[in-house]
């Protein structure tokens, strides 16, 4: 247990200090706190609200300010000859209603609308564009224009968190404030047509100008941007080049010997000759899906960590959710209101609450490792060099997905889809593996900032080997001295818990991390990191082992309570096992009050919060697991332990290396707005999960099963199981 000198020194700071902290803005970053927008005036007008006028509006509505500068819009006068000419010949065409050329005038929109409600992207109709081959190729370009003023009057001042039917709508334009819980009212993203030769420079620098040309007037300023990489024909965008033809040589190779193998084992059972596999093909019958297959749906049901791959199976679902909820934050909406609500309720928000769910994960990773190795590492032949064996066969087992992941990315995903935001993502997808590759590969990846991170979902790995390096050293200690091994653990909780609360407060971060509306679009619609607290709380090991350590303490526990054979009635489990849940839930909740508006920040609070954040899970899952061992859930035990939940269990790391890939191409493809109705969000989640398990699956069949036996058979001479056909 944690000494009790290391709990006072933790604990007297926040009795001390807890009410001498008070928020100061001046050394808070827009990462971590509620920002307001900057002051982007660039003339001189007296401050109104020390003369107490009324702000000055444009007297013309938004839309109809862009349909008077879009309404004759086309690129000329800039870029190439080629450039030029097209553009003449487009114009010419156009005023003569030629098939061709309204079709590219038609794909694009002039009249916005939407504005108010935070319709952010339109689109119009991308293919429509990009289906005009003659006289000249359509490109379909994405625009991001930034309204700001262009005096220097501060219109934030009089921004309220809800308009009344008579308040200036322009107020809700000019006056956003982003709060993260909310789509930018201030940055538009436009989709305009435009002839091949022209380039998105050309692009840009017309529109700004034609924009220009109609906004100063009315004292406003629209910044246009366009990304090269979000204009897009009926090209591919990204070249074949020999990575690619490569890597699908390979895996068509891959395919063939696992249809090969399968074939060669349906015959060996039909023959009656399975159980006398010849030597020379044992490798070869490692790849047979009929073997693979059999060993995803094999069964022990008297196995006592069952419940806890049951755990994992129902929770890595969870997570696919989670993340196909985040991601597609980034879908452009109709009507995003209610997505907005759901980041606006702060009460009982149990949708915002779980930014640490994680959490379980890496408990249970730090309980079954002590529990499935303890009695291996006591034994007397066991010394250091079978700790580096373990440790080099758990990194070589995690990277045959992982190595296949990134290869797809970078190689196969692009070529995967189109769209007019397809290439952007994916692009910056690919170009990040194609740099930052080998941080995955030393697992030092969660070390580095957002922008470098290969694979989004690639900090877990490096993660989970970094603490199973940790986890066992510790347990092979607890193997030979128990006291020593409770020394080093509480030493670890106890560091868990200062590094996160030092780091919080010298930073003025919040006490968690906010995954909100802000946060995924800064994640995934820019090559920068998305957050402070995300880079230096969330992916290092250091902030994030407290669940893992408490993960070890629990096997310790559970092993003790096993030899004195300590027993507790199915009552008092039930009964302390949904007060535990109780506690757990309310702390969930006060992290909602993170994303209250207008609240004060208080370092203390925040601070400490982002210390026992991370104990919550681990105390709840350690219960659990006590209460497992001395008596029994009964139903819920058979809920968790069955054959089903087990084979979602084996299928649990190719889950999740595949998971967020899948739902970026799914939700990066698309090609209009939605509408964020219910029912067509469960529709859309159902589809999200079937298809990345059905991913998953083919990941598991192809790399994962038959890779894992090769490691096996290289690092501990495990030959493949030649078992019957009965079993």
């Amino acid at each position: 247990m944690i000494p009790a000198r290391a709990l006072l020194t933790f604990i007297l700071p926040v009795v001390v200090f807890s009410n001498e902290i008070a928020f100061d803005g001046l050394n808070v970053s827009t990462d971590t706190k509620n920002p307001v927008l900057r002051n982007t005036i660039n003339s001189e007008l007296v401050d109104r609200s020390a003369t107490r006028l009324e702000p000055v509006y444009p007297n013309i509505w938004l839309a109809d300010l862009f349909y008077q500068s879009l309404v004759g819009f086309s690129v000329t006068d800039v870029g190439s000859s080629a450039c030029r000419l097209q553009s003449k010949l487009y114009l010419s065409h156009l005023k003569n209603n030629s098939y061709w050329a309204v079709k590219m005038s038609d794909s694009w929109p002039r009249y916005l609308n939407g504005l108010l409600i935070g319709n952010t992207h339109h689109i119009g109709v991308y293919d429509e564009c990009i289906s005009v081959h003659q006289p000249i190729q359509g490109k379909y370009c994405m625009s991001t224009i930034e309204l700001q003023t262009s005096t220097n009057e501060n219109f934030t001042q009089y921004s309220k968190d809800e308009y009344a039917s008579f308040d200036n709508a322009w107020q809700e334009i000019l006056g956003f404030i982003d709060y993260g819980d909310r789509y930018k009212r201030n940055v538009i993203n436009l989709g305009v047509c435009i002839p091949e030769a022209c380039s998105s420079a050309d692009l840009e620098v017309s529109l700004q100008r034609e924009l220009d040309r109609i906004f100063l007037s009315h004292q406003l300023k629209a910044q246009v941007k366009v990304k090269p990489d979000l204009c897009n024909t009926n090209k591919h965008f990204f070249p074949y080049d020999t990575g690619y033809y490569v890597t699908c040589g390979f895996f068509g190779l891959l395919i063939l010997i696992v249809s090969f193998s399968t074939t060669y084992h349906l015959v060996a059972l039909r023959n009656g000759r399975e159980n006398q596999p010849s030597q020379n093909l044992e490798v070869l019958n490692m790849f047979s899906v009929i073997k693979n297959g059999n060993d995803l749906i094999k069964y022990n049901k008297d196995n006592e960590l069952n419940i806890f791959n049951g755990l994992v199976s129902i929770q890595m679902m969870s997570i696919v959710i989670g993340h196909g909820r985040l991601i597609g934050i980034n879908h452009p909406r109709l009507y995003p209101k209610p997505v907005e609500e759901i980041h606006q309720d702060t009460h009982n928000n149990l949708v915002l609450s779980f930014n640490n769910a994680i959490d379980s994960f890496i408990f249970i990773s730090g309980y079954l490792l002590y529990m499935t190795t303890i009695n291996k590492l006591r034994k007397p032949g066991c010394d250091w060099f079978q700790i580096t064996k373990i440790i080099i066969y758990k990194y070589l087992k995690s990277l045959p997905v992982h190595v296949t992941m990134i290869i797809l990315t970078i190689f196969i995903v692009p070529h995967m889809g189109n769209g007019p935001f397809w290439a952007n993502q994916m692009g910056v997808e690919a170009n990040q593996c194609k740099k930052y590759w080998w941080t995955n590969l030393l697992v030092i990846n969660n070390f580095v900032d957002g922008e470098k991170q290969c694979l989004y979902a690639g900090y877990f790995i490096s993660l989970q080997l970094q603490l199973m390096v940790i986890g066992i050293m510790v347990v092979y200690i607890y193997g030979k001295n128990r006291k020593i091994g409770n020394v080093i653990i509480a030493l670890l909780i106890t560091v868990s818990l200062i590094i996160p609360f030092a780091i919080t407060y010298y930073s003025k971060s919040e006490g968690i991390t906010k995954f909100n509306i802000s946060f995924s679009l800064n994640l995934f619609q820019s090559s920068s990191s998305a957050s402070y607290h995300f880079t230096y709380l969330y992916s290092r090991f250091y902030v994030r082992g407290l669940p893992f350590y408490i993960g070890l303490l629990a096997g310790d526990i559970v092993e003790v309570l096993k030899k004195k054979q300590v027993k507790m009635s199915k009552t008092t489990t039930f009964i302390t096992t949904l007060v535990a849940f109780g506690l757990y839930i309310y702390v969930q909740l006060y992290s909602n009050v993170f994303f209250k508006r207008h609240r004060d920040y208080n370092a203390i609070e925040s601070s400490i919060y982002s210390s026992l954040n991370h104990l919550n899970t681990p105390l709840l899952y350690m219960w659990i697991a006590i209460c497992h061992t001395t008596s029994s859930y009964g139903f819920l035990e058979k809920l968790l332990n069955n054959r089903f939940t087990s084979l979602l269990h084996k299928l649990s790391y190719s889950l999740y290396q595949v998971n967020i890939t899948v739902i970026l191409m799914i939700i990066f493809s698309a090609r209009a707005s939605e509408v964020s109705s219910t029912q067509i969000l469960v529709i859309k989640s159902i589809y999200i999960i079937f298809t990345v398990y059905i991913a998953a699956v083919v990941l598991h069949f192809l790399v994962d099963a038959p890779f894992g036996l090769l490691i096996n058979r290289v690092i501990f001479g495990r030959r493949p199981s030649t078992k019957s056909k009965e079993n």
